[in-house]
């Protein structure tokens, strides 16, 4: 941001670029707070290094954070409360960046290009853009911060927001309190996010990267930016459940139908499938809080499901898939699925076909999402064994894998006597 604008004379620090009215007062306070702590953690990271690293690699973590003052009861808590803070900062210097490198550019090159179309009397379209009309808008009407993300997920035309439509959100984003949480109007819309049928992902990341999510939904900003140290995640924790939201969301479009055949037939006859989304935004909201995070999302769910008037079947889903979202991978990778035992009490954990079905997708979204190593055709295979014998005992069918095996050669064998096409998919 700097160098853009000393390259464009319109001053060399963040008073000079407030004074040209390129940033706002508070946009150059948070510059320059986030600026000092980055300049900070660098300055630690040579001491500690004993030398010239620019890089904040995992061994060093823990130094930097002691020195810096961070407290914690152990090594991985310091390196996780160092790199918290410090993706805090990131991701309010990127905001800032979006907002002010356009400010700059159209400053130097004129404003927005594209010509000015009206979508109704509170948003504009200025080429693939959205526009808010007035400046004030989301402060005077809080309910339009969700509309102008639903704007973009309605109009395919749309791919973002203009600086001033990003900067008026970043300025409103205080508005979305407890009392916007309760409205009738931001619960509805919120919903409707969630189950439009385009563009779920890229305004889910959106209201992320804009600090909108994590104050509609108060756990899910304990968890932004919050690494995890473990050998499979290496994404924040944020990061990572709109990776699984993007796998789901994967499942549910015909031209990825060839990735994962079984997901996308199993998820195109699944009824309500943002359930599915939901769930996956809940599944890891309860990390770092201490206890076990699955029985605690288990609870802001049914807490969010209360809330958004979700009853009946549907919130006991939402619930179960949270609760149990670790079970499927577990039982296909730690246990014999080959023991008409484990299949017994797996199905009988999972109790219905449509909770199979769910949680299978689920599991697969989940696992892919961690890394782009974790996932392998081994782990495919198991869970793809265990989902087809589990759904089998559901279905009635007692057969161990063996008698199973024998039975399904016997008719494959009959059918080559008799010359009859052999039904895979049927099999």
């Amino acid at each position: 941001i700097a160098w853009f604008a000393r390259a464009a004379d319109l001053g060399q620090s963040w008073d000079a670029l407030v004074d040209s009215h390129v940033i706002e007062p508070r946009e150059a306070f948070e510059l320059k707070r986030h600026e000092t702590f980055l300049k900070r953690v660098r300055a630690w990271l040579h001491i500690v290094a004993n030398r010239r690293e620019d890089r904040l690699v995992f061994d060093l973590q823990t130094a930097v954070a002691r020195e810096m003052g961070f407290r914690s009861k152990d090594s991985r808590g310091l390196s996780e409360a160092l790199m918290h803070r410090y993706y805090l900062a990131a991701k309010m210097i990127t905001q800032l960046s979006r907002i002010l490198l356009q400010q700059i550019e159209h400053r130097v090159l004129g404003g927005p290009a594209g010509e000015v179309r009206v979508i109704d009397e509170n948003f504009a379209r200025i080429g693939d853009l959205l526009e808010i009309r007035q400046d004030d808008a989301f402060e005077r009407n809080p309910h339009l911060i969700l509309r102008a993300f639903l704007q973009i997920a309605g109009h395919s035309g749309l791919s973002g927001m203009t600086a001033r439509t990003l900067r008026a959100i970043w300025h409103a984003r205080f508005r979305i309190d407890t009392n916007f949480r309760r409205d009738p109007v931001n619960r509805q819309n919120f919903l409707a996010l969630l189950k439009a049928p385009r563009g779920v992902t890229h305004e889910l990341r959106r209201m992320n990267e804009w600090s909108v999510l994590g104050r509609y939904l108060p756990p899910f900003r304990r968890i932004v930016g919050r690494m995890q140290h473990d050998l499979f995640h290496v994404y924040t924790v944020d990061q990572h459940i709109l990776m699984v939201v993007r796998n789901l969301r994967r499942f549910m479009v015909a031209d990825h139908a060839h990735e994962y055949p079984l997901c996308s037939a199993l998820m195109a006859g699944f009824e309500r499938p943002w359930l599915l989304i939901l769930a996956a935004l809940f599944h890891d909201i309860a990390k770092g809080r201490g206890g076990d995070h699955s029985v605690l999302g288990a609870t802001d769910i049914l807490r969010f499901c209360r809330e958004h008037g979700i009853d009946g079947e549907d919130r006991e889903l939402a619930e179960f898939l949270v609760r149990q979202h670790l079970t499927m991978s577990l039982t296909a990778q730690k246990q014999d699925i080959s023991d008409p035992e484990v299949i017994r009490r797996f199905a009988e954990t999972v109790g219905s076909d449509r909770h199979l079905v769910a949680l299978y997708l689920l599991t697969v979204a989940d696992i892919r999402g961690t890394s782009s190593k974790v996932w392998n055709a081994w782990k495919g295979k198991l869970l793809e064994d265990l989902f087809h014998l589990s759904r089998a005992h559901l279905a009635g069918d007692r057969l161990v894998p063996s008698e199973r095996f024998d039975t399904r050669r016997a008719e494959a064998a009959r059918l080559l006597q008799v010359g009859t096409p052999f039904d895979y998919e049927r099999q």
